[in-house]
């Protein structure tokens, strides 16, 4: 059995760490294989045009009493003063560099439904107060609605997380719900598993206030009902590029890293009313480590590839 360390408060600042216990082996399908899609590269669009953030909104939104005070001028939505998310340069091209030192996002000004996304992204060295000792951290947004700041420091959507030795897992954030086939971890928390029931995660109450400096007191109890984990780790070593594919076909997603399934959902949906969400906004989390991004690129679809819903 693998051993696979998870920090519990992946997205909500806090640092209770659990352990669960997964073995990858067991699983004959599709999301154990390195899968190849081969459609045709001039359907592909590029949504990040590789210069600048024209197309994209950036908001960040730090609460906590850790941050330095300089930090202020890089608050609120579209701030110019902000430089957390900016394009540098590397020997091969332009990369987006996600600083991680104030709590926020980027996110596009077009929502986008039954899509495919790619992207690439590579972790860079600095973390930040409060988590300069925990894995580094970001998160892929998808479906995204409502005012920035809405659900903690983003708005309400899904989220594919970007953490380190936890890429491809799923936490729902604000008034949102997926289904997602899973099994018991040791504890109380569940991962991806093809061959298991639906068990629905949605986004639930963490902190006694707005503050969000006091945690409720069943705070694993409740981050256990938005948040599973994926069903084998693809992450490549630290210091190389990772592909992310997304793809969101009506209400069902499918999340990929590096050519492999790691977690099929169904049934997107908003909590408050239970009406099926489609489509939204596409975001990239800053959350306290440096991180690059880069060949940001989507094409619509008219269904879900049969090589990634079909069992082999």
């Amino acid at each position: 059995m693998k051993q696979i360390k998870f920090w519990v408060v992946s997205i909500f600042f806090a640092s209770i760490l659990f352990i669960g216990c997964k073995n990858p082996s067991d699983s004959k399908e599709t999301s154990s294989k390195k899968t190849e899609l081969t459609d045709a590269e001039d359907k592909w669009v590029s949504i990040w045009n590789g210069k600048d953030l024209t197309g994209w909104h950036t908001y960040f939104n730090s609460p906590f009493s850790g941050f330095d005070k300089t930090q202020e001028g890089y608050l609120g939505l579209d701030n110019p003063k902000q430089d957390v998310i900016k394009v540098v340069q590397f020997e091969d091209g332009n990369v987006i560099r996600i600083s991680g030192i104030a709590f926020g996002m980027m996110f596009t000004e077009q929502d986008y439904g039954n899509y495919h996304l790619k992207l690439k992204v590579k972790w860079g060295n600095d973390k930040h107060v409060p988590k300069e000792k925990e894995y580094r951290d970001s998160g892929l947004l998808y479906h995204g609605f409502g005012e920035p700041g809405s659900a903690y420091a983003w708005m309400n959507s899904h989220e594919m997380q970007i953490q380190e030795e936890n890429m491809g897992d799923y936490i729902a954030i604000g008034d949102i719900a997926m289904n997602v086939p899973s099994k018991p971890m040791d504890g109380i928390f569940y991962q991806y598993d093809e061959n298991s029931a639906l068990r629905t995660y949605y986004g639930t109450k963490l902190f006694k206030d707005e503050r969000l400096v006091e945690p409720v007191d069943d705070f694993n109890g409740s981050y256990a009902k938005m948040y599973v984990a994926k069903d084998s780790d693809k992450e490549n070593k630290y210091g190389e590029w990772n592909d992310i594919d997304l793809i969101c076909f009506g209400d069902s997603t499918i999340h990929m890293v590096n050519g492999t399934v790691v977690m099929r959902l169904f049934n997107s949906k908003k909590t408050s009313d239970k009406n099926p969400l489609k489509a939204g906004k596409i975001g990239l989390q800053s959350e306290g480590a440096e991180v690059f991004y880069k060949d940001i690129r989507l094409k619509r679809i008219d269904k879900m590839p049969a090589k990634l819903v079909t069992k082999e």
